[in-house]
């Protein structure tokens, strides 16, 4: 397939990857990643539609507690209102589109204001203040556009779609999977926000596949966790599933001594981690002690802002132990990500070589045939009339 494909050529080329038998399962064709207009064409099929993380619920445990993100497009403010309703909103002034608050995250103590004009909403997105308007102007008819929020295990979702089909449903055999580990009660140890050099779609298949890392992840992850004790299945119509077996009493992560108390917990479930990609793209790892995830956006072909942090099960550490932990857990994931950072880099990078083409799949990639067959039953179903139009013009 030539570089400077067709829209229609893509989807045609996704479509025939993901109806290829498993035993033949080849990896995304190269121009998916690299095309601007297949990206275009993701931001309005897919993040105009389906859900994606912004967190976990006990990040905004009190009233104003808020984090601002796009998603898509959109840039959007998630916080605790004053009577306790969590809510998404959009982060754009209803007076001439100036963005309301610049800061990542943090704590309103009062109201939402414009830098610009001074608009001023409550935290239920109602404006509340416009100064030197003229006397026909009615506050109570303006309102910041609200979108879908949904929980899940403790992890907080966003739409925006008015119509999107709930999430959970479509996690349902994945929650099962899950229910021993008591994922609510998991509490949040570090957040942070980058912008790293990969296409979104190449991180989340990394994150989910266990077949790189006896190389990439050699002098860490693999010691404790090999690959051959990776274990790729087959998972749901929304999200992928691989379960890692570690090494019984060792850890690529913490020098603490560390033990889950929890008492749902089998055998089996301490001896292994859970990893999954819930589509479209938040990834994360379970375990008895932590959750290790990122929640990825685009930000232009070739790079992706990722949310990303870890969170803890109660008791785990000692009190006085926890910021230790939470320190060494950062420094230990910082040490992988980078491990991760230029073999993904690279891959989208080459991508756009003449000679890049997919190759063959390993049964321990069925995760990434899993996420190429959700790309293909989302979008090269969806009807392109509007795409076509618009690339005409």
């Amino acid at each position: 397939m030539q570089p400077n494909a067709s829209l229609e050529q893509l989807l045609d080329a996704l479509a025939r990857n993901a109806a290829l038998p498993d035993e033949l399962a080849e990896a995304t064709p190269p121009q998916i990643y690299t095309s601007p207009e297949f990206l275009e064409y993701e931001l309005d099929q897919i993040f105009n539609h389906e859900w994606f993380c912004v967190g976990r619920e006990d990040e905004f445990a009190e009233p104003g507690d808020y984090r601002t993100m796009k998603v898509g497009r959109d840039p959007i403010i998630i916080l605790r209102d004053r009577d306790g309703v969590l809510r998404a909103m959009s982060n754009i002034c209803r007076h001439r589109m100036t963005t309301l608050l610049d800061q990542p995250s943090g704590t309103i103590k009062g109201r939402i204001t414009c830098p610009y004009h001074a608009w001023t909403y409550n935290l239920d997105g109602q404006l509340i203040g416009a100064a030197h308007m003229r006397d026909n102007f009615d506050k109570k008819k303006v309102c910041l556009p609200q979108f879908n929020i949904e929980v899940w295990n403790g992890w907080v979702y966003v739409s925006l779609d008015p119509d999107a089909r709930p999430l959970a449903p479509r996690l349902k055999g994945l929650s099962e999977r899950l229910a021993n580990f008591r994922l609510p009660e998991y509490e949040t140890l570090f957040r942070l926000e980058e912008i790293w050099d990969t296409n979104w779609k190449i991180l989340a298949q990394n994150f989910t596949e266990g077949y790189h890392l006896f190389v990439a992840h050699a002098d860490t992850i693999e010691p404790a966790m090999p690959t051959r004790l990776a274990n790729a299945m087959h998972g749901g119509e929304g999200y992928s599933l691989y379960e890692q077996g570690r090494i019984p009493g060792t850890s690529y992560e913490s020098t603490l001594a560390m033990e889950s108390d929890n008492p749902d917990l089998t055998d089996e479930d301490r001896g292994k981690a859970v990893l999954t990609c819930i589509f479209p793209c938040h990834v994360m790892s379970v375990s008895a002690e932590r959750t290790f995830w990122l929640s990825l956006q685009p930000h232009g072909v070739d790079k992706v802002k990722v949310l990303w942090g870890a969170d803890i099960y109660p008791g785990t550490v000692p009190d006085d132990a926890r910021d230790a932990y939470a320190k060494e857990l950062h420094k230990g994931f910082d040490r992988i990500n980078d491990e991760d950072k230029p073999i993904i880099g690279s891959i989208a990078q080459n991508a756009s070589a003449l000679a890049a083409e997919p190759g063959r799949l390993s049964p321990k990639e069925r995760t990434i045939w899993d996420f190429q067959k959700y790309l293909a039953r989302t979008l090269c179903k969806a009807d392109l009339t509007q795409q076509v139009d618009r690339n005409q013009k």
